[in-house]
């Protein structure tokens, strides 16, 4: 079994786990290579944090590759395994695991009728106002009809995935990662009643912003790099005919590992 590891080594103890991965996998007979190529591996094992495990899980899903995160940050909830369960990477060699696959959206901007910019999120996309302390006006429309529109910080457009990242801090509901759909929720609105809305995955979902003067919006996708967005713009989103791959060792299903890292941990 031929594997690519991909350690954050920006993060704390991640090369020193990292040499641990790497001696337990060859010590079980694979084949490993240091951030190789993803279409020449079997699969693909992510050292960090959440955000490592998400940035690598989605590139390798455009190659069609399952991935495993090995936890050396905080919270790790898309992780595998944490650090002091390496024995189990026995599993994985043996193949006694299990591939969760999770659906991704594609959000594109739109500028009289060209594509200007597209890219794949794993957990969301989100506009957002710029540097000004201002709300910025945001509609939705969704089928050529008007769904929702918030004056707020912004909106998040969330996977199931993505539902316990940003979009359930911002009051978002927590979806099971198996759900086919799109989770639309405001950041900060100026009202009592504006809440989130789900909406099937099979839906495409258009969102503009209102003209503000001296105020500027942004298209960030997963925590990336902001792109701007204009009153002229459209952004669309919609199922991406990607996704991404988890790879599963641990029998733990999405509501224990809900309880374990987020909600016993509050507690």
């Amino acid at each position: 079994m031929k594997i690519s590891v991909y350690p954050n080594l920006n993060n704390k103890g991640v090369k020193e786990l990292c040499d641990e991965i790497v001696a337990k996998l060859v010590s079980l007979g694979a084949e490993v290579e240091i951030e190789g190529d993803f279409d020449s591996c079997d699969a693909v094992i992510a050292v960090g944090g959440d955000g490592t495990t998400l940035n690598v899980a989605k590139r390798a899903s455009l190659s069609g590759k399952p991935t495993l995160g090995i936890n050396a940050g905080r919270l790790g909830f898309m992780s595998g395994l944490e650090r002091n369960e390496l024995d189990l990477l026995s599993n994985l060699i043996e193949g006694n695991y299990k591939v969760e696959e999770r659906m991704m959206l594609k959000a594109e901007i739109i500028e009289n009728g060209k594509t200007v910019f597209s890219d794949i999120c794993l957990n969301d996309a989100v506009i957002s106002r710029g540097y000004l302390a201002r709300l910025i006006d945001i509609y939705v429309s969704s089928e050529g009809r008007h769904v929702t529109s918030a004056r707020a910080d912004g909106m998040i457009v969330s996977t199931p995935t993505g539902s316990t990242a940003y979009s359930m801090a911002a009051g978002g509901p927590v979806v099971a990662p198996d759900t086919n759909c799109f989770i639309v929720t405001p950041i900060c609105p100026h009202s009592l009643v504006n809440r989130s809305i789900v909406f099937s995955s099979d839906k495409e979902l258009t969102l503009t912003v209102g003209d503000e003067q001296n105020n500027n919006s942004y298209l960030s996708i997963d925590g990336a790099d902001s792109v701007p967005v204009t009153s002229d713009s459209e952004v669309v989103i919609s199922r991406s005919e990607y996704s991404t791959k988890l790879i599963k060792l641990k029998p733990d299903n999405f509501y224990e590992i809900l309880n374990k890292k987020i909600i016993e941990r509050r507690n």
